[in-house]
């Protein structure tokens, strides 16, 4: 049995004319002799009846009700959407059945905002003994006491790559209503094109700097178990695939970008009484640097305010820079590239583009810069690493 994972996410599912083209996107791959996994995701977005933050809004404080019944609410829209798809599928004369996420034994480790643990995959296998699609209800699970559960945002993506990687499928496709990885943000970079090909690992990199096509769990669950990964419009026209590493392109895939950062320097000695500070705060730190007299690291906007009011009562010398923008270039061939460093602080230098700190892994270089600044360095080194493909970077 061949299988494939198709999702359509929620915007792909709010008109019937769009349900329609999703409809025959499972039917191609139905007449090519595979076994079909449609992943559903509720119908639109807030202010759309059905979508999950619509369902949210109809009560008026989330907190006082039981995680148990937000959970009850907050799958209800998959599960309407998993019904209306499957009578789509039903009218062009494909054989489906409906599964809700709990009853496919997609096991999380809570109720709400909950992680996947593990797949079984015998109930979707018994499914197909007698239909040619399985609609599944993404988002969903099963807790540890055997409740519905939820997962966090981006969790329909989840949900297709665990199923894949559970029914070891020939590949996952995520249809959405965006074109494909972009070699950076098109709001602010002018000339951006979709991204062919590209490995898990670079892949994980530009969705935990700030892209927000896929969800970084989704692509570990493919990566981990070698799952052709796809990402596309819902034409099927255009897209990335995801999927081992490769040595296709230039040294830089993708210019992402993450605002309202602080960047906080607390001068003391002691940076291990800062780190733990912090972290029974629960403020998340990101782009760390630690030297004798003083650590440097960026925090979101929103912590702001109470990581003051903590390394106050700590007598914690600090100096808050606020209005930051982290800027990351994304590429496996960077890793050994001689130069990188100096093309980029001289391009951004060269335009009077202030660098405030800087790191770098194998793959991703990080440049911290003020927000004002950020879209203009951006299109500048977009322009220069990927537009125009430079490769002597020691000429920037």
């Amino acid at each position: 049995m061949t299988i494939i994972v198709q999702k359509f996410g929620g915007t792909s599912l709010t008109t019937a004319e769009k349900r329609n083209s999703a409809a025959r996107q499972v039917e191609k791959a139905v007449k090519s002799g595979k076994k079909v996994v449609a992943v559903v995701s509720a119908m639109g977005r807030l202010g759309d009846p059905y979508a999950t933050d619509s369902l949210l809004s109809l009560i008026d404080s989330p907190d006082s009700l039981p995680d148990q019944h937000q959970a009850l609410l907050l799958s209800c829209g998959e599960t309407i959407s998993a019904a209306v798809f499957s009578s789509v599928l039903h009218q062009i004369g494909l054989k489906a059945s409906v599964i809700t996420g709990r009853e496919a034994g997609i096991h999380t480790d809570r109720v709400l905002n909950a992680s996947i643990s593990k797949v079984n995959p015998e109930p979707i296998l018994k499914e197909f003994a007698s239909s040619q699609v399985v609609v599944l209800t993404g988002f969903q699970g099963m807790s540890p006491f055997g409740e519905v559960s939820t997962l966090g945002r981006g969790g329909s993506d989840a949900t297709a790559c665990a199923i894949a990687a559970a029914l070891e499928a020939e590949a996952c496709q995520l249809f959405t209503d965006v074109e494909g990885i972009m070699s950076g943000d098109p709001s602010v970079i002018y000339n951006t094109s979709i991204v062919d090909r590209i490995s898990y690992d670079e892949a994980c990199h530009i969705a935990y700097q700030g892209a927000k096509v896929i969800h970084p769990k989704a692509i570990e669950w493919a990566r981990s178990n070698k799952v052709p990964l796809w990402t596309g419009a819902l034409d099927g026209k255009s897209g990335t695939w995801i999927t081992e590493r490769h040595q296709n392109g230039g040294p830089i895939q993708s210019v992402t970008a993450v605002n309202h950062l602080v960047q906080v320097i607390v001068n003391s000695q002691d940076c291990d009484r800062v780190f733990t500070r912090v972290a029974q705060a629960e403020i998340s730190i990101d782009l760390i640097s630690i030297q004798p007299n003083e650590v440097k690291f960026t925090v979101d906007k929103s912590d702001a305010v109470k990581l003051k009011e903590i390394l106050l009562r700590a007598g914690f010398p600090y100096t808050f820079k606020e209005n930051v923008s982290k800027i990351a270039l994304i590429g496996e061939r960077m890793a050994g590239k001689p130069g990188i460093t100096s093309s980029i602080v001289s391009l951004l230098t060269k335009h009077d583009i202030k660098i405030w700190q800087t790191a770098d892994s194998h793959m991703t270089f990080w440049i911290l810069t003020d927000q004002h600044s950020s879209a203009a360095a951006q299109q500048l080194l977009h322009y220069f690493f990927i537009e125009s493909g430079a490769e002597d970077v020691s000429n920037a």
